[in-house]
């Protein structure tokens, strides 16, 4: 994401705008390496810094955070000394990930003293370091190992010093084009390692339409101006989320790039661009830890029952060979008197085949030619149980990998924890996943999606329970049900009568879409009147069958301009 020093610098001035001025009345450290600080200016803000080594960021927020019972070290240390303190000054280091809070506060006598707090954004080695007003250090909230930081020491009684200046041009100094013309590296590797305080993504933006491998006059005057204008627009910001096309946000960015490519929502600072942007992709990455887990378990039971079928489908074919311990057992019969105590073989005439050809049948000769016989049908009888047994094996682990596969397809359309819950829920059921004695957390029930299609209102399950739900409790008997033709897909459902062709076609491509064949095309879906749907006795939640139905071939389409969004 394009969190460098020049976006940094347009949260800078809304931190001018909103909290300078204002009083720190709370603080708070819900994880290790975050700190929230609670600013009255007018209105209450809650400053969120993180020094968090993976998503280190600095942005007011609106959400709320769990903090711990007991404080740790570095927010008593925060209380004590900046507990009341007013926001004097704002300062960001030029062109460096480095904010400077000037605050103003009282010691135990009452004296006024300066303090400061400053945020180092800086990747792993970020931190949140305390110092009195002449920058001597009194803690940071992470203590790094020197040999991470060996050229500045960041511990209690340490002065605390700024980066030093770095042989880098700033972005808008027009020496830029002299480097440019004068170097042999791509464009972009060239500029990300020479100029201040811009990232990859900023540079490619900058870069964006001009050829990386031409070092000409032309080329390094239009990245002269590139630059320019990027600076120009950072003045008058419109900040923007892009999301990819499962709805998981991708960047945050000052304004809409035109080197990133995504769906956009706008928002009018940066400040709540990059709160909502952190909290949604922080959901979705909690939500994506959990859905795998859940699709673990679907995967294994799986693989389980497909190892279960192949044994049982082995051992039905052995025991089709069970007639021929029967036959064996007659034919020693009808032979009896050719067969002595401690004969190991007899060769007899194969009365059941048509040329009656001869054939030697084996013996125990511990045994006389009737328990011989009797031998043989016990072998019968007993593989004979077997192939029953496992024949009705077979069809109840069919019927459940059936199901599984059905649930393993639900999980694609999951983006919400409540969709995933029931999910849980349904399997807990089915007995794959054990009920857990814990509190659960309390989550609204999902809902299935809704379109509107020309007025139509279009119902789709996104799981099992919301099959069952759409079809046997919502849909009325002469509404529309479709599904896809002999593979899983959603249940899907247009309430009214006299629908139109052009919403069937439209229903019948988002069923398609919400379809084991979704990456596919040319796909079959069926539809029928909703009193044509039965559910099979026994069947697992959500399966069904019908009868008179008509057909459709369509190419899968999720139609998102149709979807009714949830208010």
């Amino acid at each position: 994401m394009a969190f460098d020093a020049l976006t940094l610098s347009v949260l800078t001035d809304e931190f001018k705008k909103t909290i300078l001025g204002g009083k720190i009345n709370k603080i708070y450290q819900p994880e290790k390496d975050e700190i929230v600080l609670s600013v009255f200016n007018g209105k209450s803000f809650k400053l969120l810094i993180s020094a968090n080594a993976g998503v280190n960021r600095i942005h007011l927020t609106d959400k709320n955070t769990d903090n711990p019972a007991v404080a740790p070290n570095f927010c008593m240390l925060l209380r004590k000394h900046i507990t009341n303190a007013q926001i004097t000054q704002i300062s960001q280091v030029p062109f460096e990930r480095v904010v400077n809070f000037t605050l103003l506060n009282k010691n135990e006598l009452g004296y006024q003293r300066t303090m400061h707090l400053i945020f180092e954004l800086t990747g792993k080695t970020s931190n949140i370091i305390l110092a009195e007003e002449n920058y001597l250090v009194l803690d940071s909230i992470k203590h790094l190992p020197q040999d991470i930081n060996s050229t500045r020491l960041i511990m209690p009684g340490v002065k605390y010093t700024f980066f030093p200046p770095r042989d880098k041009l700033a972005p808008d100094d027009p020496k830029i084009a002299n480097l440019v013309t004068s170097s042999n590296l791509p464009l972009r590797k060239y500029l990300s390692e020479t100029v201040l305080g811009v990232s990859s993504v900023t540079v490619n933006e900058v870069t964006y339409g001009i050829d990386e491998n031409i070092h000409s006059e032309i080329n390094a005057q239009r990245i002269v101006s590139a630059f320019q204008q990027y600076l120009t627009k950072l003045e008058h910001p419109h900040p923007v989320i892009l999301y990819n096309e499962k709805g998981v946000p991708t960047e945050v960015l000052p304004f809409p790039y035109l080197s990133k490519k995504g769906n956009v929502v706008t928002y009018e600072t940066l400040n709540e661009a990059h709160d909502d942007y952190f909290y949604l992709l922080d959901k979705a990455q909690r939500f994506a830890d959990k859905a795998k887990s859940v699709s673990t378990v679907i995967k294994n039971a799986i693989a389980r029952t497909e190892k279960k079928l192949a044994i049982q489908r082995q051992s039905v074919l052995e025991g089709q060979q069970s007639l021929q311990f029967k036959k064996y057992g007659d034919l020693i019969l009808a032979n009896l008197y050719r067969i002595k105590r401690n004969d190991r073989e007899v060769t007899v005439t194969d009365y059941y085949d048509e040329n009656c050809p001869e054939i030697t049948v084996t013996l125990d000769p511990s045994m006389d030619g009737t328990q011989n016989a009797q031998h043989y049908y016990k072998k019968y009888r007993k593989m004979k149980s077997t192939v029953e047994h496992n024949t009705k094996l077979i069809e109840e682990n069919s019927r459940l990998l059936d199901y599984l596969n059905t649930v393993k397809q639900s999980l694609k359309y999951c983006n919400e924890t409540a969709d995933l819950a029931e999910i849980v829920k349904e399997l807990e059921d089915a007995g794959i996943i054990k009920y857990k004695k814990v509190k659960k957390e309390t989550l609204p029930p999902s809902k299935p999606l809704t379109y509107n299609i020309e007025g139509y209102t279009v119902l789709v399950g996104k799981n099992n329970i919301q099959n069952n739900l759409v079809t046997y409790k919502l849909a009325k008997p002469d509404d529309m049900w479709l599904h896809t033709q002999q593979i899983h897909s959603s249940h899907v459902v247009i309430s009214g009568k006299n629908i139109p062709d052009d919403v069937i076609v439209k229903s019948a491509e988002i069923t398609a879409y919400y379809s084991q064949a979704r990456e596919g095309s040319k796909i079959a879906v069926d539809y029928t009147r909703r009193e044509n749907v039965r559910k099979p006795p026994k069947g697992a939640i959500g399966s069904a069958f019908y009868t008179s139905y008509n057909t459709v071939i369509v190419n899968p389409n999720q139609h998102p301009e149709l979807l009714v969004k949830e208010k």
